[in-house]
């Protein structure tokens, strides 16, 4: 989820739909669509991957991304441990 449309195409205008959000208050939908970004892989090179069905919610503060969407997808998350060794995100496709 984000906040605005910037960088979206085949957007779709959304009326009715709301998220529940961690305080407990709820937040409208505005449009759904595709949104084309990069990951940064553990070599340090740079992918472009495209997220679908991305929901637009003006209220927003901060992105939010789907864990169990993208690992359904067949990726593979990893995180940043401790001692600062990086980790990123890898298809598990490939």
């Amino acid at each position: 989820m984000k906040s605005n449309t910037n960088g979206m195409y085949e957007l779709e205008k959304c009326k009715g739909i709301e998220i529940d959000t961690a305080n407990g208050s709820t937040s409208m939908v505005t449009h759904i669509g595709n949104y084309k970004g990069k990951v940064q892989c553990a070599d340090w090179t740079e992918n472009v991957i495209i997220m679908k069905n991305v929901k637009v919610v003006p209220r927003l503060v901060k992105k939010l991304f789907s864990l169990s969407t993208v690992m359904r997808n067949d990726w593979d998350l990893l995180t940043e441990t401790t001692d600062n060794t990086q980790k990123s995100i890898e298809n598990k496709k490939e």
